[in-house]
């Protein structure tokens, strides 16, 4: 992999950026665009570019209608710009100065000035960026170092009980889900991202009182007596008062989380819960959802006194009521999720708690106030996100991804893989699978009707597969961007051999 500074020369006039390359010489790698349009599809698949060298007078989109496409992104808050020009007029520098621009150069070239230019803002930016990846690592170890203490944490009250070792995990993984979904339907609750991560991390401790159970009594494998169930449901308010008792400063949002969630991780919708018989919305939402991820977990776990329920069946028994009554709205929510639920769980752990783990840290990364926000990094790791998404929800047997920018087609078939280019940039699996004409018809006609709103299709074809016509099931999913107002910049897919 080249370690050379990616400079993106953007001119109309060949001529212009050969010289620029000859006088900036074989330091740099180059990419070039002969107008506004190409450097935005450019800037748009390469998050990597160091410089940008602009010229204001080019077709289809000027060097203005670039920066304000950036600015609108705040790309130019990580994409330095020197604008080159032969205007030389003050109200031309302003304005290009106002979108964002680091420096400006007049033509005709001064090589040694523009050189020094370029060294400099290159220079300048590699000091902030610096800065930035120091943040970013500084993110990654809290959230390791927090991952750490979970696991110690897990294990500790696993050895203690009969519960798996991995309930707590399962529990923040189920809490997000949950979470996810209720501020989608509602933003009654007012939840910001930075509630969101306090439950998900507060709800880690939501069984910390059990820790003060006798071992007896947590892993009886039969019924227990009136007694020692009642000491079974102090360890709401033991955790509780754990937490309370901690030589933390009480008002930090963490502590009170933990605190409520402790506490109230047993109330009922209905009333009937313990240990204080909180009735619906006096409860906390914090305490609500750990509620219905500790019980969908619970039932879905062997324990010591009763044999794990299918996916299906713990759904259902919370649905209608047998583990007490909860909030109707979050019963809608664990509806919507069930099935991602019952793939999440039902996949290798490790696999899961990397997946999510590494979904959660991005997102509190991109939304760290230290760090740009909506630039053109995070629009390429949403991007990825949402192809991870997919991946990981579709588990198709052959899979496929197209960049309708370039016209590239992978397809994967086990550890097989096959590359295809399309020189007319529409997505098709002709030659590919042998697809029929009329099939190939139907898709370009599904496609044609996806919005950034309805992004997925999904019908049977009859494809030549491993060697033989065969009935399919497949699914697309397109990827937009705000950039490419005529459509979507890309497709990833799934093919099921229909058995």
């Amino acid at each position: 992999m080249s370690e050379k500074q990616k400079l993106l020369i953007v001119d109309d006039s060949e001529l212009n950026r050969d010289i620029l390359k000859e006088i900036l010489g074989s330091s740099y790698d180059y990419l070039e665009a002969e107008n506004g349009t190409q450097a935005i599809q450019i800037l748009e698949v390469h998050p990597e570019i160091d410089l940008m060298l602009l010229d204001i007078n080019m077709p289809q989109m000027n060097g203005f209608q670039v920066l304000e496409h950036m600015r609108e992104l705040q790309w130019i808050d990580e994409v330095p710009v020197v604008m080159i020009s032969s205007e030389e007029s003050v109200e031309i520098m302003r304005k290009a100065y106002d979108l964002g621009i680091t420096d400006y150069i007049s033509r005709p070239f001064d090589a040694v000035i523009v050189k020094k230019r370029v060294q400099n803002t290159l220079g300048l930016y590699a000091n902030q960026k610096r800065l930035i990846n120091v943040v970013v690592d500084q993110v990654y170890e809290k959230e390791e170092n927090n991952t750490i203490m979970i696991g110690i944490l897990s294990n500790v009250l696993g050895s203690h009980n009969s519960e798996s070792s991995e309930h707590i995990l399962h529990i923040r993984i189920a809490t997000e889900m949950l979470l996810r979904e209720l501020i989608r339907k509602t933003d009654a609750y007012h939840l910001t991202e930075a509630d969101i991560a306090l439950i998900i991390t507060a709800s880690s401790l939501h069984d910390i009182g059990k820790i003060s159970i006798p071992e007896e009594i947590l892993n009886k494998p039969g019924r227990l007596t009136d007694e020692e169930f009642k000491i079974m449901k102090s360890h709401s308010e033991i955790g509780a008062s754990m937490i309370r008792n901690m030589d933390f400063p009480q008002d930090k949002p963490l502590v009170r989380i933990a605190w409520e969630i402790c506490r109230w991780h047993h109330e009922r919708w209905d009333g009937r819960g313990y240990p204080d018989g909180l009735k619906g919305e006096e409860i906390p939402i914090s305490a609500q959802i750990v509620s219905i991820a500790d019980v969908y977990d619970a039932l879905t776990s062997v324990r010591c006194y009763k044999n794990a329920y299918d996916h299906d069946t713990a759904i259902q028994m919370i649905l209608e009521g047998q583990c007490g009554q909860f909030n109707p709205l979050l019963l809608e929510c664990l509806k919507e999720i069930s099935p991602q639920l019952s793939r999440t769980f039902k996949k290798e752990k490790d696999d899961n708690r990397e997946y999510y783990e590494a979904q959660r840290i991005s997102e509190e990364i991109l939304r760290q106030n230290a760090l740009p926000r909506k630039d053109h990094s995070q629009r390429v790791i949403e991007i990825m996100q949402e192809k991870i998404k997919f991946f990981k929800e579709n588990s198709g047997k052959i899979s496929m991804e197209y960049n309708a920018i370039s016209g590239n087609l992978v397809l994967t078939d086990g550890e097989s893989q096959k590359e295809y280019q399309r020189d007319n940039l529409e997505f098709d699996l002709y030659g590919a699978y042998d697809i029929s004409e009329e099939d190939i018809q139907r898709v370009k006609d599904s496609l044609d009707s996806v919005t950034s709103e309805n992004k997925e299709i999904s019908m049977k074809v009859m494809l030549k597969v491993r060697g033989e016509r065969q009935m399919c099931d497949l699914k697309l999913h397109t990827l937009w961007s705000s950039i490419k107002t005529d459509g979507y910049i890309g497709i990833v897919g799934q093919l099921d051999i229909v058995e």
